[in-house]
């Protein structure tokens, strides 16, 4: 059975080898990270790179692929939010319309089906 890469507060407590309690402390005072958002879990590599920074070991730098997908990702959810925008101004709605009415319009004329 493989471990599990998200961690509950104890689990992430027992992982760095202190009680529940401790690791609440170490939390709040920012000795240890915080859980993933939106969540109660701990990310075990999060864990180990915090612990890793902390002790002064030099952090390995991102691999090429990482940082590729890691551009490839912010570009894409910064054209789905430029797409989503621009499907509610009304000047592109306006102008949409009248496109998909000249493209029937001339399918109709070419005995095209819609």
């Amino acid at each position: 059975m493989t471990e599990s890469r998200l961690l509950s507060g104890a689990e992430a407590a027992a992982y760095y080898g202190v009680k529940p309690a401790t690791f609440s402390q170490w939390v709040a005072a920012g000795r240890a990270p915080k859980p993933l958002p939106g969540t109660h879990r701990w990310d075990r590599r999060a864990l180990d790179l915090f612990l890793d920074k902390l002790s002064g070991i030099p952090v390995s730098p991102v691999s090429k692929e990482d940082r590729e997908r890691e551009e490839w990702e912010k570009w894409e959810k910064a054209y789905e939010a430029r797409t989503a925008a621009r499907e509610l101004d009304p000047e592109y709605i306006r102008t949409e319309a009248k496109r998909k009415a000249a493209l029937a319009k001339r399918r109709a004329r070419q005995g095209q089906p819609r």
